[in-house]
């Protein structure tokens, strides 16, 4: 059964750790996903009802701002895809492989996406309250690149502080270059860094600068720094925000308390 409450796609979230690991998808396959997300409650619990979500395909389009003829044959295909895509986690020397979805299904006829997060998922997308990154679908949505999307969800684990400092071989990882990509340094930074930060910069308007760290004359890490935005800015809770993500049941004021506690708790 799919979840009863509606939560309006305006804000993803999940832990640290599904931030870091390597997500393995495809623009397309990305933007369901983090729409889906974002369309959870990170607050609830992780009861089989709230791991299930839909999305409409004219839903899918309008938030990204795609006009394709194609869109809907589009849709399908990843929706396909995603039941062979995998997140891996890093831990030591060891790797951990897990899926995105135990469930996908496009309901032909319908235009809509039924998705069910993988069950040890639950931890990472629900009842978060400390270590979790958090960021407006909104921000990201305009990216054309998986690498500059990614790259985004990476700064804004760092949001409150403006400082990313990370090995390299923990970049490649988290970006899920290819190995052509890892042999030569100059690779990376024509075909991952430099692109990805022009188109943050541009769509989003995040001032991002980044510099390779060295031993020696090796590359060994990457350092970015980017303006630290003000709370107000990060977590506006005016009244469209609270109509669009009050529960059902609860008052103007209830739900504007709520909304307030929470964002004061991913501040911390």
């Amino acid at each position: 059964m799919q979840q009863t409450h509606d939560v309006t796609p305006v804000q993803v979230s999940m832990s640290n750790a599904l931030t870091r690991a390597a997500h393995g998808l495809s623009l397309q396959e990305k933007r369901l996903l983090m729409l889906a997300i974002s369309k959870l409650d990170s607050k609830l619990p992780a009861t089989p009802q709230n791991m299930v979500v839909e999305v409409n395909v004219t839903e899918f389009a309008s938030a990204y701002g795609i006009t394709s003829k194609t869109l809907y044959g589009e849709a399908k295909i990843a929706t396909e895809q995603l039941m062979n895509r995998y997140i891996r986690f890093r831990h030591g020397k060891s790797e951990t492989r897990m899926q995105w979805v135990g469930r996908a299904t496009y309901k032909e006829g319908e235009g809509v996406i039924e998705l069910v997060f993988w069950h040890e998922l639950s931890p990472m997308l629900f009842e978060l309250e400390r270590q979790f990154t958090s960021y407006k679908l909104g921000r990201a949505g305009g990216l054309r690149s998986k690498y500059a999307w990614r790259l985004f969800e990476l700064l804004m684990q760092f949001k409150k502080t403006g400082y990313l400092k990370i090995t390299l071989d923990d970049f490649h990882h988290s970006m899920d270059t290819p190995k052509s990509m890892r042999s030569k340094f100059t690779n990376l930074t024509a075909r991952v860094l430099e692109p990805a930060i022009k188109e943050i910069r541009l769509k989003d308007g995040l001032k991002v600068t980044w510099t390779a760290l060295k031993k020696g004359r090796k590359v060994t890490s990457l350092e970015f720094k980017f303006p630290v935005e003000p709370q107000h800015e990060l977590f506006k809770i005016d009244k469209d925000f609270i109509d669009k993500n009050a529960r059902p049941g609860e008052s103007y004021e209830q739900a504007g308390k709520r909304l307030k506690e929470e964002a004061k708790k991913q501040t911390k």
